[in-house]
C-alpha cells in the first residue's frame, strides 16, 4: 500500500494544497501553477522508491536517484509549459482533478488484487477512517449543533470568496446590479423596478416575491455585499437540513445522517452559484429541504413552518413550481399519496401563474422567456405538445455534448445515486427546463442553473443512498459516495480566492473613483463598475442613456475600456457610445488613462477628484 500512499500524495493531496500556489518562468512568458508539478514529483517518488528497495542501494545509487528526481522535476515543467497539444492536455487531465481520483482508484484496486495487502495498510486510509469516525462521534455526541458550527463556518468561507471577487470588479450587472437596484428602488419608495432591466417591474421578468423577504435586511445595510453574505447564509444553511432528512431516513445512529450534509457543502453547482453573483433561486434549494423535514415531524408547529418554507420555495423564481411538481409526481409514486399530488397541483399552478397571469397584471406581455423555446412553436401548449407533434426533433435537441456534461456534473458530486431510487424522476421537469432552452448558457456548470436539478437531487439522495446500501452494503457505498464528493469537488476556494485577488487598478477604482461618484446622480457605466454603483435610482449600462419611463436624459456615463469584456456592448460598442457623447449635450469631468466620467450639461456627477492611478 506504499505504492497507492505515494499516488495519492502525489496527485491528489499534493495538487489539493499547491493548486492556489503559481509563479512565471523567468522569460515571463508563461505562468506555472505549483500543482502541475504532481506528475513529475510522481515520477521522481517512484525513482527513489525503486532505488530504495534494491538490496544494496550505494551512495552513487542514491546520488543518481537524486539526479533522476531533479531531471523529471525539470523535464515535467518544461513538458507542460513547451508543448500544450492534445497528448500533454490528455496527461494533464489524468493527473489532475476528477481524471487523478479515477487513476488512484484504479491503481488502488491493481494494487489491493495483486499485493494482497489490507486497505489499512495505506495511511491515507486510515486517516479518513479516524476523521470519519471523529466527526461520527462528535455528532453522536452533540448533534446538530457541529452541523450549525460548520454551516457557518461555509457561510464565512463562501462570502469571503464572493466578497473578494466582487470588490476586485469581477461581479456584474446581470446578475448582482439587477438585484442590488431593484431593492434599493424598492426600500426607498421606487418601486419594484430594475434600471439595469431598463425600468421594467421585475415581477414582468421573473417571478421572485420571496426575494422581498430580504428588504429588511437590505434597509438596514443597503449593499451589494449585503446580498452576498444572505445568499451564503441561506446556501450553507441547507446542509443541516439534510442531516434531519438522513436521520430520518436511517436512524440517529447512523453514520451517513453526520456525513450527508459534507456532500451538500461541497457540491459543485451550489458553489459555483454562490461565486455567480447574487440570484433569488439559489435559496429554493435549503427552503424545500427544511419544508420536507418540517413535513416529516410530528409537531405541529413544525409542520405549519414547512409551509410557510414552502410557500416560500415556490416564490424564489418561476422555475421553483417546476421542481415542486416533479417533487410532488416523484413523491406520489414512492409513498407520498395525496400530498405528492397535492404538491405538484400546487405546482403546475402557480407555474401558470407565474408564466400566464402575473406579466399581464403587471402590464407586461407573455412571459418573456418563452423565446427560449421559440423553435418548438412559440407558446407553452406547443412546447408541451413538442414530444408528440415533433417528437424526433424534439428528443434531438435533449443530448449534445454540452448538456451530458451538465448531467455529469450536477450527478456525478452525489455519486450518481439518486438515481437509485424512483425519486430522482423529480429532476426530470427542471431538467427538461434547461435542456430544451436555447443555445448552451443554461447548461454551463459555471453558471447558477444546477440549483433547479440540484434540489430535487438532493431530495432524493437519501432514499437514492438506502438502496445503494441494501445493494452493495454500506462499506461499499460509503467509500463510493466519498470518492466521487473528492473527485468531482472541482475548483478548490484558495484557488477562487487566487483567480480574484485585487489588483492595484482595481484598488483604486473601490478607493477613489467610485466614492467620488455622485451617490444620487442616474448613471449608465461599464458592466463590471455597475454593481460597484446600483445603490440609486437609476443605473444601466454605456446604451442605456434615457430614463425610464420618464424619458430624461442619464446625467452621468462612466466607463473603463480595460475593465472586464464590458459586456453586452464590447469594446468597440463602448467606444461608439463614448464618441457620441458630446453630440447629446455631454462634457467630459474626468478622464484618467482608459476611465472616463461623462456628464450632462447643467449637473455634477463627481463630489471629489481622484488622483490618477493608472
Amino acid at each position: 500500500m506504499r505504492l497507492l500512499d505515494i499516488l495519492v500524495a502525489t496527485l491528489i493531496v499534493f495538487p489539493w494544497l499547491t493548486e492556489w500556489i503559481e509563479f512565471w518562468t523567468p522569460d515571463k512568458s508563461y505562468y506555472v501553477e505549483l500543482a502541475d508539478f504532481s506528475l513529475p514529483l510522481l515520477l521522481a517518488a517512484l525513482l527513489y522508491e525503486a532505488v530504495r528497495r534494491l538490496p544494496s542501494a550505494s551512495w552513487r545509487a542514491r546520488l543518481s536517484t537524486a539526479g533522476g528526481a531533479l531531471a523529471a522535476l525539470l523535464t515535467g515543467w518544461w513538458l507542460f509549459a513547451t508543448f500544450p497539444d492534445p497528448s500533454i492536455l490528455a496527461l494533464w487531465h489524468l493527473s489532475h482533478g476528477t481524471g487523478a481520483f479515477i487513476v488512484v482508484a484504479l491503481a488502488g484496486l491493481a494494487i489491493r488484487r495483486w499485493s494482497g495487502e489490507p486497505w489499512r495498510n495505506s495511511y491515507f486510509v486510515r486517516l479518513g477512517i479516524a476523521l470519519g469516525s471523529r466527526w461520527h462521534a462528535v455528532v453522536q455526541r452533540a448533534g446538530a449543533r457541529p452541523l450549525w458550527v460548520v454551516a457557518s463556518s461555509v457561510a464565512v468561507a463562501l462570502f469571503a470568496i464572493a466578497w473578494l471577487r466582487h470588490v476586485n470588479f469581477d461581479s456584474h450587472g446581470y446578475d448582482l446590479g439587477i438585484f442590488t437596484n431593484v431593492m434599493w428602488n424598492l426600500t426607498h419608495g421606487n418601486g419594484y423596478v430594475s434600471s439595469v432591466k431598463d425600468g421594467i417591474n421585475l415581477f414582468t421578468d421573473h417571478q421572485s416575491p420571496t426575494y422581498w423577504l430580504l428588504a429588511p435586511v437590505f434597509w438596514l445595510l443597503p449593499r451589494p455585499e449585503t446580498l452576498l453574505f444572505v445568499q451564503a447564509v441561506g446556501l450553507a444553511a441547507g446542509g443541516p437540513a439534510l442531516y434531519y432528512l438522513a436521520r430520518n431516513q436511517f436512524g440517529p445512529g447512523h453514520w451517513a445522517a453526520g456525513a450527508l450534509p459534507w456532500l451538500y457543502w461541497a457540491y459543485l453547482p451550489t458553489r459555483n452559484a454562490m461565486m455567480f453573483d447574487f440570484h433569488p433561486e439559489v435559496f429554493m434549494l435549503p427552503l424545500f429541504l427544511w419544508a420536507f423535514v418540517g413535513l416529516a415531524s410530528g409537531n405541529r408547529w413544525a409542520k405549519a413552518l414547512a409551509v410557510a418554507a414552502l410557500a416560500a420555495a415556490l416564490g424564489c423564481k418561476e422555475s421553483a413550481p417546476v421542481v415542486a411538481a416533479g417533487i410532488g409526481v416523484a413523491w406520489a409514486l414512492t409513498g407520498g399519496g395525496w400530498r405528492g399530488v397535492a404538491l405538484a397541483a400546487v405546482g403546475v399552478a402557480v407555474f401558470f401563474f407565474d408564466v400566464k397571469v402575473v406579466p399581464q397584471l403587471i402590464g407586461g406581455d407573455d412571459y418573456p422567456y418563452m423565446n427560449l423555446y421559440e423553435r418548438f412553436g412559440g407558446g407553452l401548449t406547443d412546447l408541451l405538445l413538442a414530444p408528440f407533434t415533433q417528437p424526433v426533433y424534439f428528443f434531438s435537441e435533449l443530448v449534445n455534448g454540452a448538456r451530458l456534461n451538465f448531467l455529469f456534473w450536477t450527478l456525478a458530486p452525489l455519486g450518481f445515486l439518486p438515481l437509485l431510487s424512483w425519486r430522482a424522476l423529480a429532476a426530470l421537469p427542471p431538467y427538461l427546463m434547461l435542456f430544451l432552452s436555447e443555445g448552451d448558457q443554461r447548461v454551463r456548470i459555471v453558471f447558477h442553473y444546477g440549483i433547479e436539478p440540484g434540489t430535487a437531487l438532493f431530495w432524493a439522495l437519501p432514499l437514492g443512498l438506502a438502496a445503494g446500501a441494501q445493494r452493495f452494503g454500506w462499506p461499499r457505498v460509503g467509500v463510493w459516495m466519498l470518492f466521487w464528493a473528492l473527485a468531482a469537488y472541482g475548483t478548490g476556494e484558495l484557488a477562487r480566492a487566487r483567480s480574484h485577488l485585487p489588483v492595484p487598478r482595481h484598488e483604486w477604482l473601490g478607493a477613489e473613483v467610485v466614492p467620488c461618484l455622485h451617490p444620487s446622480a442616474s448613471m449608465a457605466a461599464s458592466d463590471t463598475l455597475v454593481p460597484h454603483v446600483s445603490t440609486r435610482a437609476w443605473i444601466g449600462y454605456p446604451d442605456q442613456l434615457v430614463q425610464r419611463p420618464s424619458g430624461a436624459p442619464v446625467q452621468c456615463v462612466v466607463t473603463d475600456l480595460k475593465l472586464g469584456i464590458n459586456w453586452p456592448l464590447g469594446r468597440g460598442g463602448v467606444e461608439r457610445v463614448l464618441e457620441s457623447l458630446p453630440e447629446r449635450g455631454y462634457r467630459l469631468a474626468y478622464r484618467c488613462d482608459s476611465l472616463t466620467v461623462y456628464e450632462l450639461a447643467g449637473t455634477s456627477c463627481m463630489r471629489c477628484t481622484p488622483a490618477c492611478g493608472r
